[in-house]
This record gives structure tokens, C-alpha cells and sequence, in this order.
């Protein structure tokens, strides 16, 4: 039986969001933007994703970032 791999790719990491992109065996899942979650949720999902899957779940920083304008 195959299972899923699943990758979290956090884009953007706030004081109490995460702002990342949802990818399911390579393939990216939330294609309208970036999906944002409290830090709490997004580690809940993260475990439940990795318990679930027996291990095939990563969580890592994006290596291209947006830019972001401050004002």
C-alpha cells in the first residue's frame, strides 16, 4: 500500500501566524495563495500529518520567499 508524502513549506512565519504551501506527493495543493494558520494549528497539523503518514511528512522554510514591503 503507498502513502502519501506531504511537505510543508513555510513561506512566511509571524508573531502568531504561519503562512505556507500545502504539497502532496510533489504536487501543490492550494493553488489560490498561501494558506495561513495560527502557529498552534499549524503544528497540530503538522503532528497529526506525520503520525498519520508513519513519517513521510516534512516541514521546512521556503528558499524563496516574497518580498514584503513595510511601511
Amino acid at each position: 500500500m503507498l502513502s502519501n508524502e506531504y511537505q510543508l513549506s513555510i513561506v512566511t512565519l509571524t508573531k502568531n501566524h504561519v503562512f505556507f504551501n500545502f504539497f502532496v506527493n510533489g504536487t501543490l495543493t492550494n493553488t489560490d495563495g498561501y494558506i495561513c494558520m495560527s502557529i498552534n494549528d499549524f503544528d497540530r497539523l503538522y503532528k497529526d500529518l506525520f503520525r498519520s503518514s508513519k513519517g513521510q511528512c516534512t516541514k521546512n522554510y521556503s528558499s524563496n520567499p516574497p518580498v514584503q514591503f513595510f511601511t
